[in-house]
């Protein structure tokens, strides 16, 4: 259950939509854009159902963004052991060698960034972005998103998060391999606040300070 920052809840207005443009990179998917504080909600994160699967050595998907307190479940859907680990500060896991078919689960219960690794295949790297709320939107193969994104809560089992209120919003954006971007955004009265992100290549920073 979150308790976050109060936001008036007497009129709901809308989503945050927008587009991420970036040079630089295959493909502008797979990038997190998020609210460093959103409107309180009660959200029971113990009904979600968030995975990290193991196919033809890689991890599907490369980047999972969860609520603060969720569990991720990582089968084994591979024809040979791996042994899933993570040595981020945010939280340091080792699953141990496991067998296909078999599937181990992660509570993750500190906000941040956890790179996530196999110690068998070097090869196989993914990240799972630990949100603090969950106003967040992940962008598709055109660099699309939406905030918060009903078709991504909706698919693991996450209801009744709501529209967000008028008002000012800090905006953020994170991946590995993008410098991060900080913006303001006003929600209107009505409707959707609509965005356009130009990104660089280049170091990113931190997920929260």
């Amino acid at each position: 259950m979150f308790a976050l920052t109060a936001f008036p809840l007497n009129a709901f207005a809308g989503k945050i939509k927008g587009r991420v443009n970036v040079k630089g990179l295959r493909t502008p998917a797979d990038i997190v854009v998020y609210l460093t504080k959103a409107p309180a909600t009660d959200v029971d994160v113990s009904k979600a159902k968030f995975v990290m699967d193991q196919q033809n050595l890689a991890f599907i998907p490369h980047v999972l963004p969860i609520p603060v307190g969720s569990t991720v479940l990582f089968p084994n859907n591979d024809k040979v052991d791996h042994n899933v680990f993570s040595m981020s500060r945010t939280k340091e896991f080792n699953l141990g060698s496991y067998k296909p078919g078999e599937s181990q689960p992660v509570v993750f219960d500190k906000p941040g960034i956890v790179e996530v690794r196999c110690d068998v295949h070097a090869e196989m790297a993914a990240y799972i972005l630990v949100m603090n709320n969950p106003y967040f939107g992940i962008t598709d193969e055109k660099g699309n998103f939406e905030i918060p994104d009903a078709g991504y809560l909706q698919q693991v089992g996450l209801a009744g998060i709501a529209d967000l209120p008028p008002g000012e919003y800090s905006l953020k954006t994170r991946h590995e391999k993008l410098q991060t971007h900080k913006q303001s955004i006003v929600v209107p009265d009505t409707g959707d606040a609509v965005v356009q992100l130009d990104l660089k290549r280049g170091v990113p920073g931190v997920l929260y300070k």
